[in-house]
This record gives structure tokens, sequence and C-alpha cells, in this order.
């Protein structure tokens, strides 16, 4: 179920000349930050595709590596093909070095002189982390050439034992442009860091799993600052395992997210929407199992709800919500180096719009390692989006309808062909398209006009990579 609130008579969307042109921002950075996971280079998404043989440095795993692509952008600044504003097409050059640091893994701990010792299969503090960039250069805008930044640690203290807990924090730095219509910069940062405990019986039939988690996101420039936050999360998390690779899973989690940079009202460089803080919950439980030795299911549902606290001097106007969450996936490891999955879920997230979107996506993946040599994989899902009411700080619509309803699809396809273990050229296609009828009022130098939110966007990537 979910609950709407009355607002204000609906006005004539362009109601706001000197606000509406960030509305166009928004809903661009909503797209990007969702997208975030398909923008990265083909391989530094997945560990398999990461990492080479690696260098033994004492009790240390080394993988060092380095990527050089050209490629090209159909669509830099989502410009749907009506839209008033021009669309941007683009050659990109990209760069993307990287370095992973870990303890070492089983294989290598048992290749040692100290392999036969009992303490070589489980020590007590292991850890991984690493360091990823990314130069941009668009040759049809120089002016955007900025350098996106990833970096990851996690320090597990005493594995596999009864009583564990883990350290951990990410970064990321993310510079992929969402508007042209600002000169300053689109770097958006993201850092999350938290502690987990972990409690489990003999052989880990039965974990219970305490976490919690700080999350931070920062825009660089002064224009996008009202959309600075940051999140506390607390999960409770248990498994039961009952046959050796099937088990019942619970996880219930509580959000509270903060906007602190928001001014409601404030004119051009603050929003001209509501951005409320919340409090978020979700709880699900579920099944995660083998159904044969080569295909595993997972499926949960549950419950969750979104209490978004009134935004002063405006109360009446924050929109709760409430509903049915779920994920279904299905796995088949076809052979060790071929694998495919198949998935369902529902759920939703904060937005820069409306608050909340609740969103149903179907998704696939298959992967396939032929030969040791020539690796392939191919991603798709196609979701449909519902935001909630899109009003501004006075409880007006600030497009072209207090409500909006999205059909987004991405699809991509990475390969590679390795010469050896360390030296491979590659090649990445992606789609993205988001399909609405919603569309954003923006500023002219005349009458704002009204803009489509629906864009087509494709890239295509060719490039040389050395890893180990």
């Amino acid at each position: 179920m979910i609950f709407r609130s009355a607002h204000a008579p609906q006005q004539h969307p362009l109601h706001a000349p000197a606000a509406a042109l960030l509305v166009v921002v928004l809903s661009a950075l909503v797209t990007t930050v969702s997208s975030r996971a398909e923008a990265q280079a083909g391989w530094l998404g997945d560990r398999a595709r990461t990492e080479g043989p690696g260098i033994r440095v004492g009790d240390f795993e080394l993988h060092p590596g380095v990527g050089a692509e050209v490629g090209y952008d159909s669509n830099l600044y989502y410009t749907e093909d009506n839209s008033t504003r021009p669309r941007v097409e683009t050659g990109v050059l990209r760069i993307t070095p990287h370095i992973m640091l870990s303890t070492l893994g089983e294989e290598r701990r048992s290749e040692g002189e100290h392999a036969d010792d009992e303490d070589s299969a489980a020590p007590a503090i292991t850890f991984r982390g690493g360091v990823s960039a990314a130069y941009y250069e668009f040759f049809a805008d120089p002016n955007r050439r900025n350098l996106e930044l990833d970096a990851s640690l996690r320090l597990n203290i005493l594995p596999e034992r009864p009583f564990s807990f883990s350290i951990w924090d990410t970064f990321n730095r993310s510079i992929r442009p969402f508007t042209e219509n600002s000169p300053g910069s689109t770097a958006r940062i993201s850092n999350d860091a938290g502690i987990d405990l972990l409690f489990q019986t003999t052989g880990g039939i039965f974990q219970v799993r305490l976490g919690y988690q700080f999350g931070l996101r920062y825009f660089e420039d002064s224009a996008f600052q009202y959309g600075n936050s940051m999140s506390h999360q607390f999960t409770l998390a248990e498994t039961f395992r009952f046959l050796p690779s099937t088990g019942i899973i619970h996880e219930t989690t509580v959000t509270y997210n903060d906007y602190f940079n928001y001014q409601p009202g404030a004119g051009l460089g603050v929003s001209p929407l509501n951005l409320s803080d919340s409090v978020r919950l979700r709880t699900r439980i579920g099944l995660n199992g083998a159904l044969t030795e080569s295909i595993s299911l997972s499926a949960t549902v549950g419950y969750a709800a979104g209490f978004f606290l009134d935004p002063a001097p405006t109360p009446g106007y924050a929109q709760d919500y409430d509903s049915v969450v779920a994920n279904v996936e299905a796995r088949w490891q076809i052979s060790p180096d071929v694998r495919m999955s198949l998935g369902y879920d529902r759920d939703f997230f904060a937005a820069f719009l409306g608050n909340y979107y609740s969103r149903d996506r179907g998704y696939a993946a298959f992967q396939a390692l032929i030969a040791g040599a020539f690796m392939v994989a191919i991603d798709g899902d196609v979701g449909y989006l519902d935001y909630g009411l899109i009003i501004d700080p006075s409880g007006m619509d600030a497009g072209s309808s207090p409500s909006r309803e999205d059909i987004r699809v991405n699809a991509s396809l990475f390969m590679e062909y390795r010469f050896t273990d360390w030296l491979g050229v590659n090649g990445t296609a992606r789609y993205s398209g988001n399909f609405t009828d919603y569309q954003y009022s923006v500023l002219t130098t005349g009458a704002p006009l009204l803009d489509p939110a629906q864009y087509n966007r494709f890239e295509a990537y060719l490039g040389v990579r050395i890893f180990y």
C-alpha cells in the first residue's frame, strides 16, 4: 500500500522560473547516481576481471594494473531527442589504473613453507583493499575532463571464529557529467564506513550479524550542495543453515537520512523541490540454497516503509511510503568458468525527485571464460520506477505532473581476449534508456519550457589493459 498525502491545488507547471532550471539537473543526477555501477570500466566492478595472477609480497598479495580505452558516448547529458537542449555526442578517452592488496588467499596459504601449520588455514586477521582511478577526457567538452576515484578497505578480525568483527570503508568520487547547465564541477563524493559484529555456532550452523554504517554524500560544487546528506544505518541479520548448502535468512535495516545543507525556497542554487529527512525501515526473510550441484536459488520477501519528515516552513507535504519488498534469483554454474543468473527484485530508494522511488526490476547476467583466454560478460535489466510526489516547498507541482512513472532499460556487453594471464584487449558496449511522459520545467532566455525526461544513450569503448 502507498499512502499519498494531500497537496495544494495543481498549478501550471511553469510557475517558478527562477528555480525551474535545477529540476532537470536533479533528475539527471538521479539517473547518474542510480547507474553508477554501469559507468565503471568493464573490469573494475568484478574481482574476477580485475585480478591476474598477483604478486606475493611476504604474507600479502598485490594485484596492480592499468588500462587505456577510447570510446564514444552518444548522449553525454542524458538529453531526449526532441528536447529543448541539444544532444551532445562525444569521443572519450579513459585511463584506469588500479592496485589491490590483500592478505594471502586460501590457495596461496597452502603453498608456503607453513602450509601444514594448523593456523595457516585460519589467520587471526585478514584484509582486502584497493584503489582505482579513471581519468576521463571528453572531446566535445574539454572543460569536463576530470578524475574519478574508488577506494575500499575491509579488515576482518578473528574470521571463522565463534565471534568475529569487520571494519570497512568504501570511497567514491564520481565525475560523469549530468548537466550542461552548470559551468562548475559535477563531482560527487560518496563514503560509507561501518562495523559488523558476527556471532556463530561451531561450523556456522547459526549466525547473527549486527552492523552499523555511516554514509556521506557530498557535492563539490556549491550549486548542488542542497543535496548533501549523511545517513546512519543499523542492521540485524540471522542465518540458520539446516542443510550443507541451504539456509533460512533474515535481515532488518533501519536507516536515518539527513539533508544537512537543505534550504527550501532560498532561490537558484538550492533545491526547488521538497527534500525531506527520512527514516526508512526494511525487513525481509527468505531462503538461500542449492537445488542441485550447479543450480542455486535465493528468495526473500518482506516489508518496507519510509517516513519522510516535513521540511520547514511548509509542513503537510511530506509523503510516507509502505509496501512489500521481494527478491528472487536463480543461479546456474554451468561449468567452473561459465555462470549465469536470472532474477527479479522489488524495493524502494531515496531520491532527489519526490523523496523516493519504488522499483520493480527483472535482470539477467551471463559470464564465461573460454579456454582461459577469452572472456565475455553480458548484463541487462528492465525496471519500472514510480516516484513520490514531485512538488516544490510550497506544495505546487515542480514539473509537468506531481507524479512520475518510468521504464528504465540497461544492457551491456564486455569482451576481452587475454594474450597472457596479465595482458588483454577488450571492448565494451552499453545501452541505457529511460521512457516516461514526465517533463521538467527548464528556464530559457524567455519563458520557461517543458523538457522531456526520457532519453536514449549508447556507449562503446575499445581498449587494452595490463593486470597482474
